[in-house]
């Protein structure tokens, strides 16, 4: 197969991948490393090295970190407690079941709501944990859009 048609279709493949990194809990990134790795094999390494692919793979966990913590710290950063990160998690796994797409920022709001209100927090108190995770949540939305980019990019870069 000619190195341009395999570029073409790999680029073609990726693009889902750099909508997708706008849902929440959606492993887009790690999507985009799996199209290029597949790209790599069939290329056998010649135009995206093993040592790109380093770059790449530190893209992925870059992401998968600012997946898992951005709206643990927002909430954090906002006075949540212990408790209420728990409720916000199993609410963001729940309200991305529920309520595609969007539904698990949905739902780390309402957990981290809901847990501060039954601990006897302020309403105050409460709302301002629940927002300070939606913001962290938004927040590693935006920081996933960008380094799905730069993957994009990087990629096409290694593969010509």
């Amino acid at each position: 197969m000619p190195h341009w048609l395999l570029l073409l279709i790999a680029i073609v493949l990726m693009v889902p991948g750099l909508g997708l990194v706008l849902l929440p809990m959606v492993p887009a990134i790690p999507y985009l490393f799996l199209v290029a790795l597949c790209f790599g094999l069939i290329d056998g390494f010649v135009h995206v090295t093993v040592f790109n692919f380093w770059i790449l793979g530190g893209i992925v966990i870059i992401s998968i970190l600012i997946d898992q913590l951005a709206g643990i710290v927002g909430a954090k950063y906002g006075g949540a407690s212990k408790k209420a990160l728990l409720f916000g998690f199993a609410g963001g796994l729940i309200g991305t079941i529920v309520l595609p797409p969007l539904g698990g920022l949905v739902g780390i709001f309402a957990g981290i709501l809901l847990a501060e209100l039954l601990l006897n927090k302020s309403r105050r108190d409460a709302i301002r944990a629940a927002t300070g995770a939606l913001i962290g949540s938004a927040t590693g939305l935006a920081s996933n859009a960008f380094l799905a980019l730069l993957f994009f990019v990087l990629f096409i870069i290694f593969a010509l």
